[in-house]
This record gives C-alpha cells, structure tokens and sequence, in this order.
C-alpha cells in the first residue's frame, strides 16, 4: 500500500537521513497576510490553519508553522516540496490523532534521526482522490507538537553531523 506522506512523514524523513548539508535553525517566516498571527493552540485551530493553508497555496503559513531546527538547506528544501505536492488537491477529511507510542520507532531505529521536539499527535489530511495502490486513500501525515503553548510541526532531523564531516 502506498501512501503519500508530506515532508513530515516516515517515509521521507528516513530519505533525509542521508542528505547533506550544514545543520541550521531557520527562523519562522511571517505569514501572507503581512503579519504574525500567533499560532494555533487548540486541535480544531490547527486543523483549519493547515487546511486552509493547503487550499489557499499559503506556504508562509506552513513555513511559521513547521519547526524548522536541526534542519539542513537539502532538507528542508524537500520538506517546501511535499508540503507544495498537497496545494490544491480537494480535501475530503483532516483531524488531529494521538501519536501512537511506537510512532517514531521505525524512523529512529538505527540512531541516525531524531524529532526536533517532542511529538504528541499527528495531523492526519485524507484527499478527495481516487485511491491508491492497495485500496488506500491518498494522505499526508504531519507530525504534530507543543511549543510554547502552540501547536507546531515537527520534523525528523540528523542526531549528528553529515557523513564525512
């Protein structure tokens, strides 16, 4: 069964594990609207502002709500590209899920990765699409947590220096 996960999913992030690049906290980016709306702190908040983030092709919005620490340039390029492959696309169903507690035990195995906060939930956008291989309707998965009383992506990052350096 395939599925399409965003930037924030498994699948990709172990993909990220090889890439290269210097480690580098990125600010957050001020959102479309010209100014820095506080972020969502309530589950409900957070599934409007990324579905409407998705529907309006709202990338600034998703740049403020990604925590982008630990990531490298090469990552979070990719991450920019996944999050921009959901622009768009009809959405049939989005809600916030508990994380379940073996989550993440399959991307931070082998030591390599890591999240760059603690994740507690993920945010689950199922689209209005025909279904893919194995009957699966396409979705992306975003790993959800708290910071600072918001709710924030996170993503998984290298817990050390890129091969070779």
């Amino acid at each position: 069964m395939r599925r399409r996960l965003t930037g924030l999913g498994v699948a990709a992030a172990l993909a990220a594990a090889a890439l290269a690049g210097p480690a580098r906290a990125q600010a957050p980016v001020a959102a479309k609207e010209g100014g820095s709306a506080p972020l969502p702190s309530q589950a409900d908040a957070l599934v409007a502002y990324v579905t409407k983030a998705l529907t309006g092709h709202d990338l600034p919005a998703f740049e403020r709500l990604v925590n982008w620490t630990g990531t490298r340039a090469q990552r979070k390029r990719l991450t920019l590209y996944q999050i921009r492959s959901a622009f768009g696309r009809p959405i049939k169903a989005a809600a916030l899920e508990p994380m379940p507690a073996d989550g993440l035990a399959e991307a931070t195995a082998r030591g390599t990765l890591k999240a760059n906060m603690p994740v507690t939930e993920r945010l689950r956008v199922v689209f209005d699409e025909p279904p893919v291989e194995g009957g699966a309707p396409p979705t992306s998965l975003f790993l959800v947590g708290r910071e600072g009383g918001s709710y924030r992506i996170a993503l998984l990052v290298p817990t050390g220096p890129p091969r070779g350096k």
